[in-house]
């Protein structure tokens, strides 16, 4: 069954507040069954959670004020307290912070990106996009106004579709915005993870608006705080003169008010070279310390190293949609030791101008459950 299509319009905190009524069921079956959330909540009680929340909090407020009002919003029109909302936008954060205290490696969700960048055939950037075993995101069509900030300065207007996951920000999954620029996004399990700065949910919301590659990087180093825990960014234009695509990866600067970013450019190929793959959960570019992959991502990395890379589309789906591999396939339904599901598979075909989403395996559905027509 394909996901909801949520339009929203207004201010950020309407925007927020339209998208929190109409979650609202999810949003509370999630805090009521999720027990890491509700450890979390009970961590609130004590003077160590209580401040790691207030480090964070203030760290957002400092960076995105329009993004915490957006989440504001959120909170007030699903009912639920402001706090619980923003303990959700920073599970991943929260979860690294745990694991480097206990010394132990956890199965994180996890996603797997291909590019496909010829400079006179197809161009598709393609990403299964994985969760939870029942998650009931929407893809959120949005207008925001433009937002005032305390100093004086007005950012522009936004506008965009992105798949929302419950209760989270727009951004930290398959989008695309108003000037073209298209991104999916993979989790990086670095071992750092630094206290009183910017969660990967806000930072992602904030690429979101970007209008070029270079923004999205600018945005990242400069927001004066600073990435908490390391996250990737896989980036294609449809209005990039170059036909460059981009892998962008981030890391916490420990100490420092900004972030480690690296930008990689998959650089478009004649029709005697092969596509390129990029696997999440590889610190490509960034020399930082990292856990070990987890079984689930090693498996995957290795049957997609196996295949032979893809040259159009179907093959690009053929590599999304295997699942040869019966314990940990690429195309990820809760089989053998892998509890991961592949929610979405979300295609940016920019030749063709449109992003396709397959809500089952895209080598058995044939055509996608939705499609809407990228900026050209």
């Amino acid at each position: 069954m394909a996901p909801r299509v949520l339009h929203v319009s207004g201010t950020n905190r309407q925007v927020g507040l339209q998208v929190g009524r109409a979650m609202k069921k999810q949003i509370h079956d999630f805090m009521g069954s999720y027990q890491p959330f509700k450890e979390t909540i009970a961590s609130l009680q004590t003077s160590e959670g209580r401040r790691v929340y207030e480090g964070f909090l203030r760290a957002a407020k400092t960076a995105y004020p329009n993004y915490v009002e957006e989440l504001e919003g959120m909170a007030e029109g699903a009912e639920v307290p402001f706090e619980h909302m923003f303990i959700v936008n920073y599970e991943f954060e929260l979860e690294l912070l745990n694991m480097k205290k206990k010394e132990e490696v956890e199965e994180l969700k996890g996603c797997t990106t291909v590019f496909l960048n010829y400079r006179d055939g197809p161009r598709v950037l393609a990403h299964n996009e994985d969760g939870p075993a029942g998650e009931q995101g929407c893809l959120v069509v949005a207008h925001v106004e433009p937002y005032r900030l305390p100093g004086g300065k007005t950012l522009p207007e936004e506008n965009f579709v992105s798949y929302c996951y419950t209760g989270i920000l727009p951004g930290v999954a398959y989008s695309f915005n108003s000037h073209g620029l298209c991104v999916t996004c993979n989790t990086l399990v670095s071992k750092e993870a630094e206290e009183n700065k910017i969660g990967v949910s806000f930072a992602c919301r904030a690429v979101l608006s970007a209008t070029s590659v270079e923004e999205a990087v600018a945005m990242l180093k400069g927001d004066g705080v600073g990435m908490s825990i390391g996250y990737s960014f896989n980036i294609a234009s449809t209005k990039d003169s170059t036909r460059r695509m981009y892998s962008v990866e981030t890391a916490a600067a420990v100490g420092q008010a900004t972030t480690l970013v690296s930008v990689q450019a998959v650089e478009p190929a004649d029709g005697s070279t092969e596509g390129h793959f990029y696997h999440y959960n590889l610190y490509e570019h960034l020399s930082v310390p990292e856990w070990p992959l987890s079984p689930s991502s090693h498996h995957r990395k290795a049957r997609a190293s196996e295949m032979a890379a893809p040259r159009n589309k179907g093959d690009v789906l053929a590599v999304l949609g295997d699942i040869k591999d019966p314990e940990y396939p690429i195309y990820r339904y809760g089989s053998g030791k892998d509890k991961g599901y592949t929610l979405n598979t979300a295609v940016f075909d920019i030749q063709e101008g449109v992003l396709e989403v397959h809500t089952a395996n895209p080598t058995t559905t044939g055509e996608p459950a939705l499609q809407f027509f990228l900026p050209a």
